[in-house]
Order: C-alpha cells, then structure tokens, then sequence
C-alpha cells in the first residue's frame, strides 16, 4: 500500500513536472495542473519517463501508440499538449501546430484551452502567417477576455500588424498592451522601443492619424517632431515648420523642446526666400501657347515700372508646356530653388488642379488664373482671379429682371459640362430672385440645326391636336405688352420673355438666326462672356439687336485705365488685348501694390496681404478676394445695339 502511495506522487510530481515545462514553452499557466484519476504502467507513463529523461524520439514514439490505443482515456488531450511541446523544443513548430489544433478541435472544453490557443497563435506568427494568427489572436480575445494573457495577446497582435504593415493597427495593439504592462519596466521599455520604431517609419498622414488616436498617451511630442523630420526632408518647410512648433507647444519637457528648436532653425535657414520674386507658370508651348503668351503679355505690361516705393520685382517664368507632370517639376523648382515668394498662375484646369494641391503643401500662395472653380478649396494658399459663371448669371439676371422687367426664361443650352452647369445655375437663380423658367431644352454640342429644339421650346415639334386655337400675349423686346394675338396651329407659343444661351458666340450666330426663322420673334438673348467677340455682330448682327451678355473686359471702355493699358498693349505687342491678357495685367498690378504697401519678407505674409487687400480697381473692373481666396468680380454686361456691343450701367 506504501508502495503504491509512493508511486502515485511521483507520477503527480511526474504530471506537475512535465506541464510546467510545457507552460515555459508557451507562456506563464495555471499551477493547477489536469485531473489524472490513475496512473498506469502503460504506453502513456513510459512516453512521460522518456519526455523528462530528454529522450523525446521515444517519448514521442510512446504518445503516438497511446493516441493510437487510447479510447475515452482522460490523458488523451495532455499526450497532445506534451507532443506539441516536444515538437517545439525539437523546432519542428508545423507539427507543433498540428498536435495543437488537433487537441482544441476535439477538446474545446479543456481545462488548458486558452493556454492552447495562444500557443496556436504564437505559432502561427513564428511561421510567418501574420494573418492567420492575427485572427486567431482576435478571436482568443472575444472568448477570454478576462485571462491574464490577454497582456501577450495585447503584444501578440502587434507583431502580426506590424509584420503585415498595417502599422496604424500595430500602434494600436501596442499601445493597448502598454496599458495593461504598466508595471512591468522591461515590458514596457520593449514597448516603448516597437512604438518609436513605428513612429520613426511612418508617412506624415499616417503620424497625423496616430496622433489623432493618442492624444492620451505620451508620444504626440515624438509623432510631432517625426512629422516634421519628415517633411524637412521632402522640402515641405511649411508643413514642416507647423509641426516643429506644434511639438514645442504638446510638452513641457526640455528634450522635445530643444529638438524643436533645432528644427525650426534648420526650416529658418531652408526657408530664406527671395522676398521680391515672383513666380510665373503658363503653358508657353504645346496646344495652349497662345493662352499663356497673352497671359504672360499682360503680366510684362503690367511689369513695367517699379512700385510705388521703388521696390524692384523679379518675376521668374516657367513653361508648363500644358502638360501637369511638367509643370509640377517647375514649380517645384520656383520654389524650392528659385525661392519665390509667390506664384501667378497656372492657366489650364488639369494643371491648377495638381499645382494648387502641392501649393498647399509646400505652403506657398499662387494665384491661379484658371476658369476651374474648385481649386480654391484646395488651402489657403490657393487664390483664383478669374471672372466665375455665378458671378456673371448674378449679374444678368439683376439686370433682366430689375431693369428690363422680365420675369418668364426659357433656356437653350449645349448639353456638356459647361451648358448644364450654367443652366442649373440660372434656374436657381432665377427661382431665389422669383423668376420662372417656362421652356428648356439641350441640344447636342457638335450639331448646327437646332430646329427641333426650338420647335419644342414653343410648342411646334408635337402635332396639335383636336380645335385648337389661342391668344397669347407678346411682348416686343423692351417687355412691354404689344397686343394679344390670335395663335393659329402653326404659330409658335412663346412662352417667355427672354432665352439664355450659354454657349460660344459662334454657336449664338447659328442659333440666333434659327429663332428668327421659326418666328420667335420679341424676345431678348441672354449670354455669357464667351459671346463676346467682334465676330459675333459680323456674323448675326440683324439677329442678335437688344441681346445682353456679360464680359470681364472691354477694350472699348472710355474708363481711363482701360485706355491706357488697351494703348500701351498695342504699342508693345502690336494686338489688341483680351480678357486673358487683361488678367495677368490686373494680377501683376495687385501684387505690386502689395509690395509697395506691406513688404511681404515671407510666404506666410503675401497670403495674408491677398486677403487683407481691400477693393482692387483693375483693367477688368474692380475686385479683392473672399476668406476662400475667390476673386469677387462684378462683370461688365454688354448688349447689341446698332453695330456696337456698350456697357449696360
């Protein structure tokens, strides 16, 4: 009986021995080990002698014959457990794996399981399969939440998302397990080492999402000052300037605060900009050359003469060519080696699309004279001097309905991007200012027979059906009452006192005509600034008599300003000038008063000079910038009269 006591504790002590080695292999355990009822001489006890003899072929031998006999024996999932840790000390980890799935597959209830489980996980991760043990890990955190190895699982996590890549996930994990090992100095010092590791290799959008997710923890001071390392190594001495002084601002620790002053030191130096030049971007070649040229004319005009105060300018031109790519390389180089403190133009809309972007970036003001509306919602970096359709449908509309007392539209426009948006735009319009639109219709922006459409405008292009007669009330181009006349079946029902046509003025010539011929007759056209050309009285002049369009410049104008600068032009450039070469003029004008007036030294200030400039009086009318960096700009409204096109004042 002695005999036999003996022999059961040391099979206990056997049992105790061998699942505390197991445990050093995964991670700390439970001390308790499984319920073993009765030992016996059998395949099972001699595959455990073998296993802490160290002679792991054998035990490994015994375990499998054990499994192999084995029916409902209480040892079967310990012999799993013991092959999985031989496995891993014979750094055979796949087989490892293998014993272990099959032990949490067969016993899910096991007193072991998330000890089992987190091995699973761990081995997986050790095999490279980041993604596998990721989910698996996940997983063990939903079932065992309240485990003390959530701590490793914590840490586990990390290294998975971090060898995956997703750095903003191994933040996370890490972060979490620096919680939970907060009194652990070594744990949290390997910690803190990972996180700086991350930090150090991430992008700045990636440092501003950590910052955004660690605003309680103490690394914004190192995520700041990585950010702006970052950006003074791109050249973006802006974004990286904000940075610096943001960590300078995030702690009270001398270390981050010297840092930060090294850095701004270092911006200081690289930031040194040639404060009187100015940057000029326009497409001097390639399909857009003639654009930029009478840009660039107007700016050399306006070049002429020192400010006020004797400041002397130097405007540094670059060639976009029309092409984005390039002309990012260029301005890139104004910038970062010519050092200009500002920048006029690009003139293209896929050109300012990109060069607004990185002006935002680096920090530096351009002033876009581009027909491309959104850019300004790029930064405020990013200002436009161009006259906008709104602005121009504002105008025509204050004066179709205010002055001209008309108050029924119809609308016939191309059916492109430009047709439609003026057409949404004067609808609204016209219904917050009381209006009503009576007749629209689009018509294909290729054709030059716009019957049908006109037909459907009034009435023509269905048959009438049934005794149909009636009166309608015309109006003569002034808007005012004629008579009422009798509508037989093949008269038009004109509906409206006015017809927008947002379209090119060689459209206006074909269309205009067309009207006449299906007898829409007493009723004025309203346009855009793309009307206005000397070509269109030469082509419909007897068509187009009381119409009403808008422009941004006219050569004409008795305004004295105007007449000096239309003269100048000719005398330089031997043409007459137009709205293009009238907006470099203005732009270049602008800038130079606010170099007579404020003495722009950074990029920072000339932003803020442009916002602050009051009312500008320019060639193309007066105007300033809103807080978005939109020129406000009251259009010229032209109408046909005779042989001329004069101010509607």
């Amino acid at each position: 009986m002695i005999i036999g006591t003996i022999f059961f504790k040391r099979a206990v002590s056997v049992l105790l021995a061998g699942m505390a080695l197991f445990l050093f292999a995964c991670q700390p355990g439970r001390t308790v080990p499984p319920k073993v009822t009765e030992i016996r001489s059998d395949t099972f006890a001699i595959a455990e002698k073998y296993q802490q003899s160290g002679d792991f072929q054998k035990a490994l031998d015994n375990y499998r014959i054990f499994l192999k006999r084995a029916q409902k024996d209480e040892r079967t999932p310990l012999a799993l457990q013991r092959m999985a840790e031989i496995h891993l000390k014979l750094k055979n980890p796949e087989k490892a794996l293998a014993s272990l799935e099959t032990l949490s597959k067969a016993y899910p209830d096991y007193t072991w399981m998330p000890e089992i489980r987190y091995q699973i996980s761990v081995i997986l991760n050790q095999l490279g399969k980041y993604e596998a043990s990721s989910n698996e890990a996940l997983r063990w955190l939903g079932r065992y939440e309240q485990h003390f190895l959530k701590k490793d699982v914590f840490i586990l996590l990390g290294k998975d998302f971090c060898a995956m890549g997703e750095t903003k996930e191994a933040f996370f994990w890490w972060v979490e397990a620096k919680k939970v090992w907060k009194d652990d100095p070594e744990k949290e010092a390997l910690l803190d080492e990972n996180l700086k590791n991350l930090i150090v290799t991430s992008s700045p959008m990636l440092l501003t999402y950590l910052l955004e997710s660690e605003q309680e923890t103490r690394y914004p001071p190192e995520i700041y000052h990585q950010m702006s390392l970052v950006f003074l190594s791109q050249n973006e001495l802006g974004q990286a300037e904000k940075a610096a002084r943001t960590l300078m601002a995030s702690t009270r620790n001398p270390h981050w605060i010297t840092r930060g002053e090294d850095i701004l030191a270092k911006i200081e130096k690289e930031m040194a900009i040639c404060e009187n030049c100015i940057g000029c971007l326009l497409p001097l070649s390639g399909p857009f050359a003639a654009y930029g040229q009478e840009v660039l004319n107007g700016i050399l005009l306006g070049m002429l003469g020192a400010p006020k105060d004797g400041t002397k300018m130097e405007l540094i031109v670059k060639d976009t060519a029309g092409n984005p790519e390039k002309a990012l390389v260029e301005f890139e180089a104004l910038v970062n080696i010519r050092k200009v403190v500002g920048v006029i133009g690009p003139l293209s809309s896929k050109t300012a699309a990109v060069i607004s972007e990185k002006a935002q970036e680096l920090g530096v003001p351009i002033i876009a004279l581009t027909q491309r509306r959104d850019i300004v919602k790029a930064g405020d970096m990013v200002f436009r001097n161009f006259l906008t359709p709104e602005q121009e449908i504002d105008s025509l509309l204050e004066v179709a309905m205010g002055q001209l007392g008309l108050e029924r539209f119809g609308i016939l426009y191309p059916d492109n991007a430009y047709g439609r948006f003026c057409m949404n735009v004067f609808w609204d319009r016209l219904d917050e200012m009381g209006g009503s639109v009576t007749a629209v219709e689009a018509y294909p922006p290729d054709v030059t027979d716009f019957a049908d459409e006109i037909k459907k405008m009034v009435g023509l292009y269905y048959p009438r059906t049934g005794n149909w007669r009636g009166t309608h009330t015309r109006k003569n181009v002034t808007g005012n009452p004629e008579s009422d006349v009798k509508l037989e079946e093949d008269d038009p029902l004109i509906d409206f006192d006015a017809v927008f046509i947002p379209d090119t003025f060689q459209r206006v010539a074909m269309i205009a005509p067309q009207l006449a011929f299906h007898d829409v007759l007493g009723v004025r056209l309203l346009g855009t600034r793309l009307w206005h050309s000397p070509k269109l009285l030469e082509m419909a002049k007897n068509y187009i008599q009381g119409a009403v369009f808008s422009s941004g410049f006219l050569t004409e104008s008795e305004n004295p300003r105007v007449l000096d600068f239309v003269t100048d032009y000719k005398n330089n450039f031997g043409a007459t000038p137009e709205i293009l070469a009238a907006n470099g003029y203005d732009t270049i004008c602008l800038l130079k008063t606010i170099f007579s007036e404020n003495r722009p030294q950074t990029r920072d200030n000339l932003r803020q000079a442009l916002l602050d400039m009051p009312v500008f009086q320019g060639v193309t009318g007066s105007f300033s910038f809103d807080a978005e960096g939109e020129a406000l700009k009251t259009p010229l409204l032209l109408t046909i009269s005779g042989n001329r096109a004069i101010p509607i004042y």
